[in-house]
């Protein structure tokens, strides 16, 4: 998991969750406020993304790393069912 998001008591969300918002709130995902799904990856150094080109979403991937100023990663506290600690 991302250090600061573990830092923060966070969890990346999955493609899954991410497409689950974005149905939900479709006016979230804008031009140049975009984000990864770090819940979901293969082990490589890719991860999943979400963003807008030609004013269309777009699912794909992006370089873990790679220096994109409107790309965040997508993330929650907690899900409905898990236990917390504390």
């Amino acid at each position: 998991m991302l250090p600061g998001l573990a830092a923060a008591g966070r969890s990346p969300l999955t493609v899954v969750e991410g497409l689950a918002v974005l149905v939900s709130d479709p006016g979230i995902l804008r031009s140049r406020n975009c984000f990864s799904l770090a819940g979901s990856r293969a082990g490589d150094k890719r991860v999943p993304a979400l963003w807008v080109s030609s004013r269309r979403p777009r699912l794909g991937w992006c370089y873990q790393g790679a220096p994109h100023t409107w790309l965040g990663t997508a993330s929650c506290a907690g899900r409905r069912g898990e236990r917390h600690a504390g």
